[in-house]
C-alpha cells in the first residue's frame, strides 16, 4: 500500500495541477548568466499567471549543453515563486549519497517551507555512473534503497543501515523536512517494469509522455492502472510531462521548435535515452516524423484541442509543461508562454481556475 505522503492541489483548484519545467539547458556557447536570467523571468510569469508550480530537471555532463544544478536552482527560485510548489524532475538519485541528498532535499524544504516535491530517476548514462565511479550493474539496487534510506532520514528519529555506500549506526536524526512525514515523491518510469514498480511501491508516477507516441503512451497508462489495481493502490496520482510550444500558427510554432526540441531530442537519442523503449518509438527518426502524435506543436486551437484530448483519456494528477528548449530565444520563449495563457488554458476547462 501507498506510504502516507502530503496531497499536493491546484492552488487556484484547477481540476489539474499545472507546472511549468524551467528548463536550464543552455548550448555551450551561450552566455548561462543571460540564460538563467531568463528562467527567472519564466518563474516570475508562471507565478503570476496562474501556474501551480515549477520543476527543474538534472543531467550532468551534458554537453552539447550547459546544464545547470537542479536544487541549486531550486533554492534561487524560493523567493521568485510566491506560493507555487518546487519539485525536482528527475533527481537522478542512484548518483547521489543517500545521506548527502536526503540532507539536501530537505534543506530546500525548509527554505521554500515546505514546498518541495521530490521526483526521482534511475538514470541511463553510462558516463554519468562512470563519471561518478559506478556501474550501471547494481543501479536499481542502489536507487531503491537511496529511496529507503532517505525516507528512513526523514521521518525516523534514529537510522541503522548497512549499504554497501552507507552505513549508520543507530544515528540520531535532527534535521528534518517541514512536510510530515516527507515531501510528496514521484518516480520516473518507461518500461513495464519501472511501471509496474512504481506502482508497487505505491509512489505517483513521474510520466514522460513525450518520449513515446501517443497511442503507446495509452498502454503504458494502462499498464500503471493495472498495477495499481493488482497492487491494491487505485488512485494513486500520475503527473504527465509534455512538450508543447504555442505560435499564432502552426508554421510559425515549427519554425521553432526545428531549431530546438529536435536538437534537444537528437541529444536524447545520442544519449541513450530511448534505449528502454521498443524499437518503434525510437527517437532516431527525422523530426518531422519524430513529431508525428508526440509533441503538442501548433496553433492555440489546436494546442488546446491535444491537451484536453490527453486530460480526457489518462486523467493525470499533475500536468508538467515544458515549453523551452536549448536554442530559442527570450522572445520566442515569452511570446510561447504568453499565447498559452491568453488562448490555450481558457480553451482547456480542467485547466481554468476556480479559487
Amino acid at each position: 500500500m501507498a506510504t502516507e505522503i502530503p496531497i499536493e492541489t491546484s492552488l487556484l483548484g484547477r481540476e489539474v495541477m499545472l507546472n511549468l519545467m524551467i528548463s536550464a539547458q543552455y548550448p555551450v556557447q551561450d552566455d548561462p548568466v543571460a540564460r538563467f536570467s531568463e528562467q527567472l523571468e519564466q518563474t516570475r510569469f508562471a507565478r503570476d499567471h496562474g501556474f501551480d508550480g515549477v520543476i527543474a530537471t538534472q543531467h550532468y555532463l551534458a554537453y552539447p549543453f550547459q546544464y545547470l544544478h537542479p536544487l541549486a536552482i531550486l533554492a534561487r527560485l524560493v523567493p521568485e515563486t510566491g506560493d507555487m510548489r518546487i519539485a525536482t524532475g528527475i533527481s537522478l538519485s542512484a548518483l547521489a549519497h543517500p545521506v548527502d541528498l536526503a540532507e539536501q532535499l530537505a534543506t530546500v524544504d525548509i527554505m521554500s517551507n515546505g514546498r518541495l516535491s521530490v521526483g526521482v530517476g534511475l538514470g541511463y548514462r553510462d558516463l554519468e555512473f562512470a563519471a561518478f565511479g559506478l556501474g550501471k550493474k547494481g543501479r536499481l539496487k542502489r536507487y531503491l534503497d537511496n529511496i529507503d534510506l532517505m525516507r528512513q532520514l526523514w521521518t525516523s528519529d534514529r537510522v541503522t543501515a548497512d549499504l554497501d555506500h552507507a552505513r549508520l549506526d543507530d544515528v540520531p536524526i535532527a534535521l528534518r523536512p517541514v512536510q510530515r512525514p516527507h515531501p510528496p515523491l514521484s518516480m520516473a518510469a518507461h518500461s513495464k517494469t519501472a511501471i509496474e514498480r512504481t506502482a508497487k511501491m505505491g509512489i505517483p508516477w513521474a510520466a514522460a509522455a513525450a518520449h513515446v507516441d501517443g497511442d503507446y503512451f495509452r498502454q503504458q497508462v494502462d499498464i500503471f492502472r493495472r498495477a495499481c489495481t493488482t497492487y491494491g493502490n487505485e488512485g494513486l496520482p500520475m503527473i504527465v510531462g509534455h512538450e508543447l510550444y504555442v505560435a499564432s500558427t502552426e508554421e510559425a510554432a515549427l519554425d521553432v521548435v526545428r531549431r530546438s526540441l529536435a536538437v534537444k531530442y537528437a541529444a536524447y537519442q545520442q544519449w541513450g535515452q530511448d534505449t528502454v523503449l521498443p524499437e518503434s518509438q525510437s527517437f532516431d527518426k527525422e523530426f518531422e516524423e519524430l513529431r508525428k502524435g508526440r509533441f503538442i506543436i501548433g496553433d492555440p486551437a489546436t494546442c488546446a484541442r491535444q491537451l484536453q484530448t490527453l486530460i480526457d483519456d489518462v486523467q493525470p494528477a499533475q500536468l508538467t509543461l515544458r515549453m523551452n528548449w536549448p536554442g530559442m530565444t527570450r522572445d520566442e520563449l515569452m511570446s510561447g508562454l504568453e499565447l498559452f495563457v491568453n488562448e490555450v488554458m481558457p480553451q482547456v476547462p480542467a485547466l481554468r481556475p476556480t479559487a
